[in-house]
């Protein structure tokens, strides 16, 4: 698990677009405005997992375009990712880091919880188009 460098950012738009049911797309200039937050997992050379900790202020982040390929899954690499990401957020005394996801019982089983004090995530859907 490193930090990501300019050079892995196809390799990261890679992993996120093989997954599009499950992350939203971001261009090669989001990436690259926030490599300083975003990490790779590597193996053999070959970049097979990124995160990015998205910070919005002192008090919040988010954990997000979190990805590991297919094949590399249920080895712990997603974990040190996320566990890098958080100890970066810890180091940087953010209060809370959020992350929205399908997959609530992995994010539960490393630590994240659904209820922050009763509070609750909502998101505007935006007018409806007819």
């Amino acid at each position: 698990i490193r930090k990501a460098t300019h050079a892995d950012i196809p390799a990261i738009l890679n992993l996120v677009a093989a997954n599009p049911e499950t992350l939203l797309p971001r261009s090669e200039q989001e990436y690259a405005e926030l490599l300083d937050t975003t990490w790779v997992a590597e193996i053999d050379g070959k970049v097979v997992g990124s995160c990015v900790l998205e910070v919005y202020s002192p008090k919040i982040a988010e954990l997000r375009s979190f990805v590991v390929h297919g094949q590399y899954r249920d080895r712990g690499v997603g974990k040190e990712m996320a566990m890098a990401a958080v100890e970066e957020g810890e180091r940087r005394n953010i209060r809370e880091i959020l992350v929205v996801t399908s997959s609530r019982d992995y994010f539960e089983k490393l630590g994240f919880s659904d209820c922050l004090h009763e509070k609750y995530a909502l998101f505007w859907k935006g007018k409806k188009k007819q």
